[in-house]
Parts: C-alpha cells; structure tokens; sequence
C-alpha cells in the first residue's frame, strides 16, 4: 500500500488488508474468512468513533529504548532453570536446520519479506514455524516443560468477542488453561480462608467454568509489513496501537501489553502501560537470531503476571446475562463483582483507567470496589477522605460538639471507605507502572522519537475530546476539541501544551478502595424529589468542605448518590478533590466530560470581573454646552483602560456549586414524565444539543447559565422546578460576580450564604409538592446521538444514565 497524501488515514487504514479478512460479527466466537468486501476494522460507526478517538489523542512523540534495555526491564524474565540457555536453544536450532549458519538466515525465510509476491499475512506466517521449533529445542533441554503461551499468526482466526469483537491484529500470543489456572491458586487459597461458600459463584449449585473466550486470552498483538519504507506506515502503528488499547480496555485482569511490529527484516519491540508507551530500536529478525530466540522464549515460558496479567483480579463466572464476573482481592479479602457500574476510563490506553464495580463479600454484604492507577504524586482517596474531614473540624472554630457535628454531617454524606490498598505483585512489591513492569527503567536514557508522521492541527472546533495521552486530568492546558460523527479517522491532534521533550511516561502507582454503601447516582435515580433531596444534602455537605478549603472538582450526575434506606444524599469520587491552599500544578480539570464543568472551567478563565477601567485617571467631565471642536483628532487619546495580568485559573468553590446547577438542568431535559410529557420534544432535542453537545469550546453555557430559558418543551411537573432553577443561577452569578470583584484577586465565598441560598432556590415546599410523585423515564434521543455532537463515551460516573443506552459502563 502506497499512503497518498490526499487520503485519510481511515482510507488507508481500510485499504492495508484484503477483503477476505473482513471481521465476522459474532460476540463470543473465533472469527471466520468472510468474502465480502470489506476491510480490517467493521465500519460501524461507533466501532470508528472510538478509533476516532485513539488517533487524535495519539502522542507526537514517544521514548525509544534499544533492545538490550527492553530485555533488562521489560521483556518477561526467562525462568531460573532457563536463565543463560540460549546459546544452547541456538546451536540446537542450527544443528537441525531451523537456522542456517551460512546464509545466515531462518529456513523459513529464504527471502527477505520485501523480496516476496505473497500478501504479508501469508509472508510472516512462518514465524509460528519458528516459534514452535523454539519451544521443541527446549523441551530437549528440558524434557516435559510446557509453554505457557503459543504463537498464533493467522489474521482468518483473530480472537473475537461481544466488546473485543474490533481487534484483528496479525497475530497474537495465546495463554494456556494451566497459566491461568496458576493465577488463580493465591485467590482460590483466600476465599476458602474467608468461608466463600463455593469458588465459582454464591449459588448453591456449582456450574462449571467456561473457558476464557476468545480476546479475554491473547496479548502482545502484533503487526506485520512486507515492506520497509523510510516513511513508517502509520496505519501499521494505529492498529497496534488499536489492538495493544483494546486489550488494556477489554479485560480487567490486564496490567500492561506488549507487542511488535515488523517492517520487512525490521523488527521492534513495544510496550504500553497505563503510565508509559515505549518501543525499541529496530533488529534484524532473520540475520539476529539470538534476538529472536530470547524473545520467543521469554514470550513462551513467561508466568501468566509477566506478561501483563494481574494475579489479584482472576476471572469468576458468567452471570445471568452473560457478562464477566471477576474476584478481586483488596488486601487479604476478596470481593465478588456482581454487576459494572464503570469502566469507560480503561478505554483510555494512558491514564487512570478508573474501574468501579458492585461487589459483595464472603459474608454477603454489598459494596462499591473502585480500582485505578494514581499518579504518583496524587494521594490515596482515603487518606482524601480522611484530610478532608480533618479540616472541617478544624475550620470550625466552635465548642467541640459543634466540631462533631460538622464532622459527622459530611462523613454522612460522603461515600465511607471499609477497605483499600496499593495492589501487591511480585511478591510484595507495590504495582508501579516504572518501578514494577518496567523494572526501575530511568527513562532519561530512552531517546525521543515521532511515534507516526506529524500532520496539521485540526481546528479547535474539529478536535477531538477523546483519548489523551497525557490523561492527567488536571493538566494546566489541554486543547478545547470537539469530535465529529462519521467515519473519518480525523489527523491526530498535537495538543498546544505538547513540546518536544514531553512524551507519555507517567509514573503511577496501582491502587483499590471499597466503599461501604452502594447507593443509586442521580443518573438512575427516577424519582425527582429524591434527586432534590440529594442534591440539598449534597450542597450542605460542600459548604463546609469548601469552608475547611477543599474543593471536589468532579461533581457529576455519575458522583453524586441518593441512599434509599437513608434518605439521604452522597457524594463520591474525592480522587480530584483538593486543598485550595496547597501548592500543586494540578490546578483545573480539563478532560473530562464537559457536561458538568463549570461555564468558567470549560473556558479556562474567568468571566465574571468587572470591565477593567483604571478610576485613577479619569477624564475631565464634557459640558454639554461646549461646541464640538473638529480640531481635535478622532484617534485622540482613548480612556486609559487599566489591564490587570490574568491570575492563574483555579477551580474554586463556586464551580464546584456551578456543577451541581448543571446536573438538574441535565436532570430535567435528559429525562421525562410520562404522566404529562414535554409539549415540544424537538425544542428540548435542540436545547440538550446545545447545552449538551460534549465540546469544550461551547458559547452557550456562560449566556444560559446567566438567563436560564427553557421556552415550554420541559414536561409539565418539571416547569414547576423553572423558576427555583432560575433563581439558583440568579444567586450564583451574583456571587461570581462578588466574588471576582477585585479582580485579579478572586474571593469564592465573599458571600458565605451561597450553598443555603442556592438550596433555598429550589428545595421548597411548593416545588416539592408539584414533583413528589413524578416518576421520569429517560428520553429516547440524547445529545451525542445526534450527528456533528460530540460523543464522549461516558458511563454511571461520567456521561449518560447507564439505563438509557446499552450497557457500557466506565
């Protein structure tokens, strides 16, 4: 394949495989050979709007390290009894022609890919070959040692399943039954010691577990190309990226991937964790056997955990609707999940990949088990939790029952962690995505190269909010984007905070916390007058953090929670919360939904200051009975307008309240009352197009926020909460507006009645009385269905109601 300039990546991206490659659609099964024509990856427009996403957030730049570094730190370590055999395998290997000493070539390969007429899935099939005389070459050292893991390179049989079913990489590494079933020894061992009732499920019956499907099994995909261009085929480094990506996104149990590609001879080791992606500089695969051989042993005879697999995550059963079920293990104990409440944040290949689930324990009690990977300078949720509560009853300056109290009203309303834990591999090592996978690696030694052909910005407006690569979601400046529906993978952005030297090599450390209650989020909350209450609860709970000088700065519909059995209010999610005195660069969220940050955050400024007019040096007063003098210039001196510097832009208190505003303006336009519906569905369709439409650089916040208008298309027991919504934004413009007035010093609670006088806007007895019995029902239609919206992918805790799509949880 030939890239010419004037295609899209997508044209040539579909164009590198033969139409006989076409995936099947099937949600557990292998793939077959399907003579339609077709191309590598389905054309399904969401399937594409997620490989949309991957390539636009694609660094410009990654490190590369040479092949000795890459066997030091990241290639799985040969066992001891094969530590040093290698030399061994090798003269095997030539003895039995396998390997020939005089062309100095593979027998497989008598030419070199680029030589061949052969399509490149039939070229580098002999690799298999290859592989399996590795492995016999072992066994005559060591009689009975089987492989763990077997190479498969054969495109027709590309592993597929219902959420994998888009990965079809050249080839792959397959676990063995006995790999995984070695994993699980240390989780089997624990839930016996607990009491779990049975090892499979909490059933009294014992089904039987099903094999790994097809996608839950395979790693270290790989790509392949005949030839060797001096200009990379960037869709060979897409589709790895897709695959290595897919298979971090799909399966829980994973910690990292690795993968190669080869390019004609040229053949490059990769690695991608949720911190780092790195390759290695190219080899010969046919004239180095030496390099070949280490790497097909240690990819063979590697444990399940060295290549990436997680030992305290082990897969459980298939529930009722068929989906995974996992046993996870926090410290010493081990939680059952029972459903996904979200897992969209794993989609993102670099980042914290923040997994929540329903669980249950030996004992039967339900909980909430979260699991992600923190930066290393970020704290625990925990110790957040804990910090946060400190300094409430610190900033309370009353008797110390008042301090208790104050205390005691936001622990109530905050999610309460039971258990948690840095996760243990290796021993007792800490997971670290530096210190752990990549052994200790310094990466200053790793050279900065292009990861794929630089290509020109995007315009804001057509930019991308999908994967970033520098996920840390308090970066100072990331790009406003927005993403366009269809089926063009757009040019990948390089974001206006990306320099040369910055690349994705994020240390980050892997971390697990259970929360006692498992309460409804106002996404699936159907009853409006629980939604209000919660939302009072939670506003009173945000005065005091804010006034102990914490700040959430991830209020959403997804973290905010109504406890049936306490009729009560929670919040969740403290992982971005932060001290607004303490000195860090994590400053303002700004990838994330757009949904629920505050007007100023989505524009990284602030827009409530008064017009910037020095009063020091007036000008002298005009009478009014003086004649006009046309002597004077029209350009004369203008008035002395005094422009102060800009201050840093801090989430502060007020957007944190901000942020609630919008989830009952999302609440009351995303569902509806079936008793006595919207008059006009397609004024509401339009209104959640434009407050709604998932794009950072949006004009229509700031003006609505500041006159709230619905215009009648909200069902008739929502219009009641109109006027207690208006008047919500009415106190809380007034209090940006106080609180920026000595701009650039910026005062947030200059009115300290703000969160008593927001909650007084709407919770009120004659509001309360018109939505006490409002059952809603989600709309049919949302925001990013609509085409030229954006379509962030968002689960309970970001984005959409899980019950208002199919379901795919974060």
């Amino acid at each position: 394949m030939n890239p010419n300039k004037n295609t899209t990546a997508t044209e040539q991206l579909l164009a590198s495989t033969p139409p006989s490659l076409a995936p099947v659609q099937s949600p557990e099964t292998p793939a077959r050979p399907n003579t339609a024509s077709s191309a590598t990856f389905p054309t399904d427009p969401k399937l594409l709007n997620k490989l949309n996403e991957l390539v636009s957030g694609l660094p410009e730049f990654i490190s590369e390290i040479s092949v000795d570094d890459y066997f030091k730190h990241v290639l799985p370590p040969l066992p001891s009894h094969l530590e040093n055999r290698v030399g061994e395998v090798c003269n095997i290997l030539n003895e039995n022609g396998t390997y020939n000493t005089t062309t100095h070539r593979w027998t497989q390969f008598p030419q070199d890919p680029d030589a061949q007429s052969s399509h490149e899935t039939q070229i580098f099939l002999p690799l298999a070959e290859i592989f399996d005389a590795i492995v016999q070459a072992v066994q005559q050292l060591e009689p009975g040692l089987e492989p763990n893991f077997k190479l498969v390179v054969d495109s027709h049989a590309t592993p597929m399943s219902k959420r994998g079913g888009d990965m079809r990489p050249d080839g792959y590494f397959k676990i063995t039954d006995k790999a995984l079933s070695e994993m699980r020894k240390k989780c089997e061992v624990l839930m016996k010691k607990e009491g779990w009732e049975d090892l499979s499920t909490n059933t009294s019956e014992k089904p039987k577990r099903p094999p790994p499907p097809p996608g839950f099994e395979i790693t270290a995909p790989q790509e392949f190309k005949k030839a060797n261009f001096t200009q990379k085929f960037d869709d060979d480094i897409i589709k790895l990226m897709w695959n290595m990506s897919r298979i971090l996104a799909l399966d829980p149990c994973r910690r990292f991937t690795l993968g190669f590609t080869i390019e004609d001879c040229s053949f490059r080791l990769w690695v991608l964790n949720r911190g780092t992606l790195l390759r290695t500089e190219a080899f010969d695969f046919i004239k180095d056997q030496r390099k070949l051989v280490t790497v097909f042993l240690s990819f063979a005879f590697s444990s399940a955990e060295n290549m990436g697999w997680d030992p305290t995550i082990t897969f459980s059963h298939r529930d009722s609707e068929n989906r995974r079920q996992y046993n996870i293990i926090v410290k010493e104990r081990v939680y059952k999940t029972v459903k996904t409440l979200s897992d969209y944040s794993a989609d993102n290949p670099l980042g914290r990949a923040t997994r929540v689930w329903k669980v249950q324990d030996a004992q039967g009690n339900t909980r909430v088990l979260k699991d992600l990977w923190l930066e290393h300078d970020r704290l625990e949720e925990h110790k957040i939790y804990e910090n946060i509560l400190q300094d409430v009853e610190k900033s309370n300056s009353a008797t110390p029952e008042h301090k208790e109290k104050a205390r005691n009203a936001v622990a109530d309303r905050l999610l309460t962690p039971l258990d948690h834990c840095r996760v243990k591999v290796s021993g007792t090592a800490d997971d670290d995505t530096n210190l752990v996978v990549l052994r200790g690696y310094d990466m200053n030694k790793a050279r900065t190269v292009v990861l794929i052909s630089p290509s020109q910005s995007n315009p804001p407006e057509k930019q991308s909010i999908g994967f970033s690569f520098s996920n840390d979601q308090d970066a100072e400046f990331i790009t406003p984007a927005s993403q366009d529906s269809g089926l063009q993978v757009p040019q990948r952005v390089v974001h206006n905070s990306l320099q040369e030297t910055e690349i994705p090599n994020d240390q980050r450390y892997h971390y697990r916390i259970v929360f006692e209650e498992y309460a409804t989020t106002i996404y699936d909350e159907r009853n409006l007058a629980n939604i209000l209450k919660a939302i009072a609860d939670v506003l009173l709970a945000l005065r005091l953090i804010h006034f102990a000088g914490w700040v959430h700065r991830d209020i959403s519909g997804g973290n905010l929670y109504y406890h049936k059995e306490r009729n009560i209010g929670l919040i969740g999610d403290l992982e971005y919360a932060k001290k607004v005195d303490a000195r860090s660069h994590h400053n303002v969220r700004t990838v994330c939904t757009p949904y629920f940050m505050a007007s100023e955050a989505l524009g990284n400024k602030y827009s409530f200051y008064p017009y910037p007019i020095d009063p020091k040096q007036p000008r002298a007063p005009l009478d009014p009975l003086e004649e006009y003098d046309e002597t004077i210039p029209s350009d004369g001196p203008a008035l002395n307008v005094y422009t102060p510097t800009p201050p840093p832009f801090n989430h502060n208190a007020l957007h944190d309240i901000e942020s609630v505003w919008w989830v009952l303006v999302y609440t009351i336009l995303f569902n509806e009352d079936p008793a006595g519906p919207s008059p006009n569905t397609s004024a509401r369709q339009r209104l959640m197009n434009k407050l709604f439409d998932g794009q950072f650089n949006t004009t229509s916040r700031l003006p609505f926020l500041r006159d709230p208008q619905f215009n009648g298309c909200l069902a008739s027991s929502f219009s009641s909460l109109v006027p207690g919504l208006r008047e919500y934004a009415r106190r809380l413009t007034a209090a940006f507006s106080a609180a920026e007035m000595n701009y650039p010093i910026i005062q947030p609670l200059s009115n300290p009645q703000i969160h008593v006088d927001c909650t007084r806007a709407f919770y009120t007895k004659p509001i309360l009385g018109a939505i006490t019995n409002v059952k809603m029902t989600y709309v049919k239609i949302r925001a990013q269905d609509v085409p030229g919206s954006g379509q962030k992918r968002s689960g309970n805790h970001l984005g959409e109601p899980e019950g208002s799509q199919k379901k795919k949880s974060r």
